[in-house]
């Protein structure tokens, strides 16, 4: 059995790509940051919504209403969480189809910033070669990432908008 490494934050995340949205987990590693694609989360948030309806109508003869609908889906939706919460970092060990590794080494900016309208907080990740935005909750990602970076000697300088990364001179870990 393949040894799991235990990661520095684990949260629930979707990844924006340029045509779709890929949910899932992202998860903090002291040498990268990987988002694990899953849609277990979506499937009980709709299960559990309809588990409610299914008992509503069975015991009264009557829709659930609202409230018992947003009942159903958001218990449905902390299952599903907590699922895949537990999976995430086997999935992330083994690699594959629906992984996306970022090597702390490659970083060179991230930003995080409210989105337009409601569409929640997101997390952009620069390299030298491309971005990755992230949809998350704020606050919980910036002040864990530029320790990581640190501990791998980058040099992290906040800016009013972004961390800005660079490599310090002498560093071995530093990818150029």
């Amino acid at each position: 059995m393949t040894e799991v490494e235990q990661p520095i934050q684990l949260r629930p995340a979707v990844q924006y790509e340029a045509t779709n949205k890929s949910p899932g987990a992202l998860i903090l590693y002291g040498d990268r940051l990987v988002h694990v694609e899953s849609r277990i989360t979506n499937w009980c948030a709709g299960l559990g919504a309809g588990l409610v309806a299914v008992l509503s109508f069975a015991l009264t003869h009557a829709g659930p209403g609202a409230l018992g609908g947003a009942i159903g889906a958001g218990g449905g939706m902390a299952i599903g969480i907590a699922i895949t919460k537990r999976q995430a970092p086997k999935k992330a060990a083994a690699g594959g189809d629906g992984v996306t590794v970022i090597p702390l080494d490659a970083v060179t900016s991230v930003e995080e910033r409210k989105a337009r309208g409601m569409g929640g907080w997101r997390l952009h990740v620069s390299t030298s070669a491309t971005g990755y935005t992230f949809r998350v909750k704020p606050g919980q990602w910036p002040a864990d990432l530029a320790s990581a970076l640190a501990r791998r000697g980058r040099s992290v300088q906040a800016t009013a908008s972004a961390l800005v990364v660079t490599s310090q001179p002498g560093s071995p870990n530093v990818a150029s």
